[in-house]
């Protein structure tokens, strides 16, 4: 039994084979964790047809799931249930309504809080008109982007000019504008079985993730039992807007502003595991695989989940390195400074550069999120002024 995965997840290799199934990646980045795997290489994860052509091609007949940690093989995911009669989502509207900022916002506007969004012309950027309806500073990024990428604040019409010219377009539904929500970011993630949460975790980023442009840490930690109230005001938001988005069973991950005042305010919601180390860290804090129930929803199988998880003793935190501006920085300096449970940070002639600037890693543990974050930072700074 054959089950495909839309871009490399290391995650989902464990998850299968203690399921005793196979797997195939389709990806469009080689990684070295690919080495001893069955998969094929497309240009594009996003594009449908390609990807069906490489599944037809290997494994073909033999599928009998299609998972995904990604967000942008959605689309192309639920194309390959329908062709091949998969358990799962084949419905493409929605399949957009997972993707499209404009269109998952504009799907959910009236019943849950969001940010104004409309798509940018290429052919009129004119940020008075934009400034009017969003306010003097608004946020541009790609209307189907994932992970803050080419995501950015604009608050003149020369820094408009300059993010077209460097994030070029000519596609009329490629990019949105929205206003600018101030407050804390925070994650749900979570299983939704049958119209319900069957398990979900609430974490905060170390700073919001669009702040990776400018210098700031990407960094991530689970809420502790001291923050139990907003937990669960983030849970019950989030069975708000996956019904308002009539969501299908999936593993999901929604990202959310907590205003200064408390309201709670829809970032952006994926019918997919998170992305980064999270699952990884969730795993590690609350003992709840989101690679496994990720495999058993598209197997149409009940998740394995606990559906009243115990508070965690420990909390795991990870945050993303870059390259230091002191190249005498290894990876003994920060295990002398810091306690860590995992390090990856390779000596600049290893070096790579992945999303977020990242070219390693690090994961704490705290028993308090305060306690975690606080460390967290400390890192950070550790590693960008060492």
């Amino acid at each position: 039994m054959t089950v495909v995965c839309l871009g490399y997840r290391a995650g989902f290799v464990e998850a299968a084979r203690r399921r005793g199934l196979d797997l195939h990646f389709v990806v469009d980045k080689v990684k070295p964790g690919l080495r001893d795997q069955s998969w094929t290489r497309v240009t594009d994860l996003s594009d449908a047809e390609e990807v069906l052509r490489a599944v037809t091609e290997h494994p073909g007949t033999g599928v009998r799931a299609v998972v995904t940690g990604h967000e942008h093989p959605m689309f192309a995911a639920s194309v390959l249930r329908s062709v091949f009669g998969l358990p799962g989502d084949t419905d493409p509207a929605r399949a957009v309504r997972f993707r499209d900022k404009r269109v998952q916002k504009r799907a959910v506007s009236g019943r849950i809080p969001v940010a104004d969004c409309v798509y940018v012309k290429p052919t009129d950027p004119d940020y008075e008109a934009l400034a009017r309806r969003l306010g003097d500073t608004f946020v541009v990024k790609p209307a189907d982007g994932f992970g803050s990428q080419a995501t950015e604040p604009v608050g003149s019409q020369a820094e408009l000019d300059d993010y077209l010219r460097r994030h070029p377009f000519v596609s009329e539904v490629q990019t949105v504008a929205e206003s600018f929500v101030e407050g804390r970011e925070i994650h749900v993630d979570g299983v939704w079985w049958e119209g319900r949460p069957l398990w979900a975790a609430v974490s905060s980023y170390l700073d919001p993730l669009m702040g990776w442009t400018r210098g700031k840490a990407v960094a991530d930690a689970p809420l502790g039992p001291a923050e139990k109230q907003l937990a669960d005001r983030a849970t019950r938001f989030a069975s708000d807007v996956l019904r308002a988005l009539d969501a299908p069973d999936t593993v999901f991950h929604l990202e959310a502003f907590v205003r200064p005042d408390g309201e709670l305010v829809l970032g952006e919601v994926g019918a997919r595991p998170a992305g980064a180390l999270t699952p990884e860290i969730l795993r590690m804090t609350h003992g709840v695989d989101l690679y496994g129930a990720t495999i058993d929803v598209a197997l149409g199988r009940n998740p394995d989940v606990p559906e009243t998880p115990a508070d965690p003793t420990e909390l795991y935190g990870w945050i993303y390195l870059v390259r230091s501006p002191d190249p005498a920085l290894t990876e003994d300096s920060f295990r002398e400074r810091f306690d860590l449970v995992e390090l990856d940070y390779p000596a600049p002639e290893n070096d790579r550069v992945g999303i977020y600037g990242r070219c390693g890693h690090a994961i704490a543990k705290a028993a308090t999120h305060k306690e975690l974050m606080d460390t967290l930072r400390a890192i950070a700074a550790f590693n960008r002024s060492a």
